[in-house]
């Protein structure tokens, strides 16, 4: 670990180096040096690190990076930074890849010094994404500085219970110099794409509605609803049919009802992976991912660039929310 006085981006790409030699030395060909971009990692001191570590660990096998963990704490302790290899032996391969992980520990007070330190560890030429799971944590102003380094920042907003708070954290992420994405969307991608398909096939929608589980307004169903809002041009209620949540990597959207002429089409979810849909006497059956942390990372790192349907349904959603 690196001393606290005296903590800089050298220091620690020197710790690197010499990790690097040192692996060399005893693996001799049998290393690959990956790294396609920086991906700096925001989280409270408290978080397991092994839960985040499998994620990040996943995370390298299909996006190879140099890691950059901020853990956020509280109190006075000194800014401390530790570096690592993560390497892993790909099936059918005798050749390890190998990715460069830093660890930084800060508080709310220190977090001033840590902009400079992660500024001279960024791959040259290579893009910068930030993760924040933590709304709350990602929407600290002290937090800003390090968001402002990177070219898309990505939050979750399911980690809010209740969309009107979650609303608050995300306009003061809005209109920074980054590009923002919230996985939350990204986990109603097949909820869109399966209603997608049901209006093509059904009469022009007239009349939907949105239902969801769980106390506190479920900002998957207001995104969801602002969505359809933008594909019908009529106002789409969301209720709330059940107070208790549902089981995790369930999802909170419950149901969707769409109306256009005399036909009317119900989709609901039935269980962890599978939805009903019934139009008429006509049913099918739907299968949903359980989405992990890392699948949902994967699909927003494939692109940097600006989400237009996103950015309409976040521009949307107060409307929504707010009634």
């Amino acid at each position: 670990m690196a001393d606290p006085s005296v903590i800089d981006a050298g220091q620690l790409l020197k710790e690197l180096d010499n990790s690097w030699r040192s692996i060399g030395k005893s693996e001799g060909s049998g290393v690959l040096r990956a790294c396609a971009m920086t991906l700096l990692v925001v989280v409270r001191a408290e978080e397991d690190p092994q839960v985040l570590g499998e994620t990040l660990a996943e995370i390298m096998h299909e996006h190879p990076n140099r890691t950059i963990v901020i853990r956020v704490g509280e109190g006075n302790a000194p800014v401390e930074a530790r570096t690592t290899l993560q390497c892993w032996m790909p099936f059918g391969r005798r050749q390890q890849i190998c990715c460069e992980q830093i660890d930084i520990s800060a508080t709310r007070d220190n977090l001033s010094a840590v902009p400079p330190i992660i500024f001279g560890l960024m791959v040259a030429d290579l893009p910068v994404a930030l993760w924040c799971r933590d709304l709350s944590l990602a929407s600290l102003e002290e937090l800003r500085p390090v968001l402002r380094l990177a070219g898309k920042v990505m939050v979750d907003s399911s980690s809010q219970r209740d969309a009107v708070k979650a609303l608050e954290c995300l306009k003061k992420l809005s209109g920074g110099t980054w590009t923002l994405a919230d996985l939350t969307w990204a986990r109603i991608t097949r909820w869109r794409e399966t209603i997608a398909q049901v209006l093509r096939r059904g009469e022009p929608m007239e009349w939907c509605e949105v239902t969801y589980a769980g106390k506190g307004i479920s900002t998957a169903a207001g995104y969801l609803a602002a969505w359809l809002k933008r594909v019908s041009g009529s106002d789409v209620p969301l209720r709330c049919e059940d107070e208790e949540c549902p089981p995790a990597g369930m999802g909170r959207i419950r149901a969707v009802r769409l109306q256009g002429g005399s036909q009317v089409v119900s989709l609901r979810r039935t269980g962890r992976t599978s939805l009903s849909i019934e139009a008429g006497r006509m049913g099918s059956t739907a299968v949903f991912p359980l989405h992990t942390d890392s699948m949902l990372l994967h699909e927003e790192l494939n692109v940097f660039g600006r989400d237009p349907l996103f950015q309409d349904a976040l521009a949307t959603l107060p409307e929504v929310v707010r009634g």
